[in-house]
């Protein structure tokens, strides 16, 4: 804008979100919902959430069941949940693919240690379920618990980063056979 004249004042980026979520179909609305089943959930809530009838979240949930990304945990009332292994298959394919050498991995492994190492440490226990929280006085509990939440988040890291490193060094970057 060199002419010295002011933006358009019809863009809005609000209003361009609002498209796009208003043109998304049932199947991307029930896969965003899928992906933040962490409970058993049932048919009616997903739809609900997903802003469609039952039998459309019902179709497409069960085709996300065959896919694998989620679990029916229960057949009367159907119940839902994420398939933990594909999304863990998903992040290590990512980490692998993105890595760009064995070296940057081993970076990332270093340092998921290292923190996981200063945690073990700052709770004097050797993994995180060893920790009782019960212990901790209620004026330092908000800070144990959100640094075990972090230490269980590192070591969930550490193994991932260690299947990315074999995957990235079986295929040099590509897939290989460790999948969910």
């Amino acid at each position: 804008m060199t002419d010295g004249s002011a933006p358009p004042t019809d863009f809005s980026l609000a209003d361009e979100w609002e498209d796009v979520e208003a043109n998304r179909t049932v199947r991307e609305r029930v896969y965003e919902v899928a992906t933040t089943l962490t409970e058993p959930t049932a048919v009616g809530d997903v739809a609900e959430r997903a802003d469609c009838g039952k039998e459309g979240a019902r179709t497409h949930l069960e085709w996300l069941v065959d896919l694998g990304v989620l679990e029916k945990v229960a057949d009367n009332p159907a119940l839902f949940t994420r398939h933990e292994p594909y999304f863990e298959f998903r992040r290590v394919t990512e980490l692998a693919r993105d890595a760009g050498s064995a070296d940057a991995l081993d970076e990332r492994l270093d340092a998921y240690r290292e923190r996981a190492d200063a945690l073990s440490e700052h709770f004097d226990a050797a993994t995180p379920d060893a920790v009782v929280l019960d212990d901790v006085p209620d004026a330092e509990f908000e800070d144990a618990a959100d640094k075990l939440g972090e230490w269980r988040t590192v070591e969930r890291r550490l193994r991932e980063v260690r299947l990315a490193k074999l995957r990235f060094e079986g295929g040099r970057g590509a897939s290989s056979s460790v999948g969910p």
